[in-house]
């Protein structure tokens, strides 16, 4: 075969290596984008201006911080459970229960119930959550880390996106009343009853779990790894580990910010209405630049190293949070297109620090303890995923929008004095 015979082969062989993936995690990713579509799909219900009515601001804010926290409770449990039972036991529970929540939320808008329907519902996702990381983790090669984890990434915003989108729009469609009358599926959805959602959400989620147990039932995921360790002693072996403790500085500045980010996409969201055809597409840029970021920085994090993706999301993610944060409380009603190609070009850029971060983690953790490792990242994620809307808050009441652009920037020279100060030799590790 001739050079010039080679390269187009070459290069078809390459571009084929660098979307293939495992059965395995194909399956994972699909049923995490179901999962997190029916997940937030009710969190979009409970967050229309238009539903629970009744309930005062104090019981809203109630209802939506319990799950977060039972979350942040549980994660790190689940996470040492997946190194003792086995992955795919704590992620089917994780499914299950998910499901069963939100089916649950149908049935009454009683606030005492509902608290606890949202805390098992936290429950579910934080067996979920630790025990899929693990399993992308297992199945991950060191020099694939960084691609398959930024599918995972892009999977769970997806899910995001589209659950809480479309669980938005479907209800801006019925409470604006823009039902076709010649529709009889419209009717049954959506006419007098917008919990029917939940249902739809709920089905979804145990779609998920079916396809999880019938095409993972022949896959192993973490061979002769199970060990008798106790639950505490785990615990603590992770949480001793100085390795992932240098990353602690990094992890949580960066992931305030990405709250920050959520969260003004969700008060901007709240402003929407269908006719307002220019925020749709500033939201659409918001998720979908970080989307499209998450495979690619993660595909190059594989071939260039870690730590140069690190530094690339932090900047993106302070010069992201200060346009959308600047253009959203402008005068001018149109400063936030102005500022879409630049949100665009900035955002996938954003895409560059989770799936590095993730690959990091793996990097130097030891196999049979991926669930115990990716259960404490889950739980810094939580905990920064709360600090950071606070923390922006503080800043605004004190500076108004000078002192959340002040907070930005101070969180994101934090995270690189955290990563400046990481060994080299940590960042050689190879498990």
């Amino acid at each position: 075969m001739s050079q010039s015979d080679k390269e187009p082969t070459e290069k078809k062989s390459r571009i084929k290596d660098l979307l293939s993936l495992p059965r395995s995690l194909i399956i994972v990713f699909i049923t995490t984008l179901l999962m997190r579509a029916g997940f937030y799909m009710s969190i979009a219900i409970f967050t229309n201006p238009n539903y629970l009515v009744g309930f005062t601001s104090i019981q809203r804010t109630l209802l939506f911080i319990v799950y977060p926290l039972a979350e942040l409770l549980t994660v790190a449990f689940f996470g040492v459970m997946a190194d003792k039972v086995g992955r795919k036991i704590v992620y089917f529970i994780g499914l299950g229960v998910t499901g069963f929540a939100i089916l649950l939320f149908s049935f009454t808008q009683i606030f005492g119930v509902l608290l606890v329907f949202s805390m098992i519902m936290g429950v579910g996702a934080a067996a979920q959550v630790a025990s899929t990381l693990a399993m992308v983790a297992d199945k991950s090669p060191s020099d694939k880390r960084g691609r398959f984890m930024g599918f995972y990434d892009a999977m769970t915003l997806l899910g995001l996106g589209l659950g809480f989108g479309g669980g938005f729009l479907l209800l801006e469609i019925h409470f604006e009343e823009l039902i076709p009358e010649t529709s009889t599926f419209w009717y049954f959805l959506l006419d007098h009853r917008p919990e029917t959602l939940f249902i739809i959400a709920s089905v979804v989620i145990f779609i998920a779990l079916i396809l999880a147990i019938i095409f993972l039932r022949k896959t192993i995921f973490q061979p002769d790894l199970v060990t008798d360790e106790g639950f505490f002693t785990k615990l603590v072996t992770v949480l001793k580990d100085k390795n992932i403790r240098y990353l602690l500085p990094v992890w949580i500045p960066i992931i305030c910010l990405y709250a920050i980010v959520l969260r003004r996409s969700e008060d901007l969201a709240s402003e929407l209405a269908l006719h307002n055809v220019s925020l749709i597409i500033v939201l659409v840029i918001i998720f979908g630049s970080i989307l499209i970021g998450f495979p690619i920085n993660g595909i190059l994090s594989d071939r260039v190293g870690r730590k140069p993706f690190l530094y690339i999301g932090m900047f993106s993610f302070a010069a992201f949070v200060t346009l959308l944060v600047f253009g959203s409380n402008h005068s001018n009603d149109k400063m936030l297109i102005y500022l879409s190609p630049a949100l665009l070009v900035i955002g996938i850029g954003c895409g560059a620090f989770p799936p590095a971060a993730l690959a990091l983690l793996a990097d130097l953790t030891k196999k049979e303890n991926y669930g115990s490792s990716m259960g404490a990242y889950s739980v810094v994620y939580g905990t920064g995923m709360v600090i950071g809307p606070l923390l922006a808050d503080v800043a605004y009441n004190i500076y108004e929008i000078s002192g959340i652009i002040i907070l930005i920037w101070i969180l994101c020279i934090v995270s690189v004095i955290g990563t400046r100060l990481i060994p080299k030799a940590v960042l050689k590790i190879k498990h």
